[in-house]
């Protein structure tokens, strides 16, 4: 992103559309399989829903923030069949690099969620939040849990709503949610990088009330 987007306006809207409703690949097979026992409809539904929020997110914020875009003109060099040892090193430094950045925050993230599981804090938090998972989204309180979870593996939270018998609305709504709401662990360590602390709890807001709007919508009209 650095070297392809020259302004921070750019970079910005960039990073919060990647960042919300554009789940990875890991997730999209959760999804997937969890909703396709229920219908391809219904999975149907949920990137449907991923792919207008990602339309109006990029028309919104483009609206909003202030600022020219510039043209990106990106030379093509010309097509050589790669060097074995080259793409092995570069490889390398791209595998070594993201375990550096990410490898701690999901350490940290994994020791801090069984923390909070020990000392029945996440009960305390569905306790809190069940207004929220209840009335605005439809959830039972146990879904706490995989929002939760959410945060360091966003594949595994939604398998986690799988046991919890939930409803088709309910996991449709589930699945959704989880896709919009907070990236893992390892892209706000990324994003932190590209945006600085400052504009990534920007992106963090924007995802808490993307996250809550689109959730009471889906509880609204399905």
């Amino acid at each position: 992103m650095k070297e392809l987007l020259e302004e921070r306006r750019e970079k910005f809207i960039a990073a919060t559309l990647m960042a919300i409703a554009i789940p990875c690949m890991a997730q999209i097979a959760m999804i997937v399989g969890l909703l396709g026992q229920r219908g391809g409809k219904y999975v149907a539904i949920v990137f449907l829903t991923l792919f207008v929020l990602l339309i109006l997110k990029g028309l919104i914020l483009n609206r909003v923030l202030k600022g020219a875009s510039p043209e990106i003109l990106v030379e093509i060099p010309p097509y050589r069949i790669p060097q074995v040892m080259a793409v092995i090193k570069k490889l390398w430094m791209r595998l070594s690099g993201f375990l550096r950045e990410a490898l701690p925050f999901v350490l940290l993230g994994i020791l801090l969620v069984n923390i909070l599981y020990t000392l029945k804090i996440i009960d305390f938090f569905a306790y809190i939040f069940a207004p929220i998972l209840t009335n605005l989204w439809g959830l039972p309180q146990e879904a706490i849990g995989a929002l939760i979870v959410g945060f360091l593996r966003k594949d595994v939270a939604v398998g986690m709503l799988g046991p919890l018998n939930l409803t088709t609305k309910q996991l449709v709504i589930g699945s959704t949610i989880l896709a919009v709401y907070f990236p893992c662990i390892a892209t706000f360590a990324v994003l932190i990088r590209e945006l600085g602390i400052k504009d990534m709890l920007k992106v963090t807001l924007i995802m808490i009330l993307v996250a809550m709007s689109v959730g009471a919508l889906l509880n609204l009209v399905l």
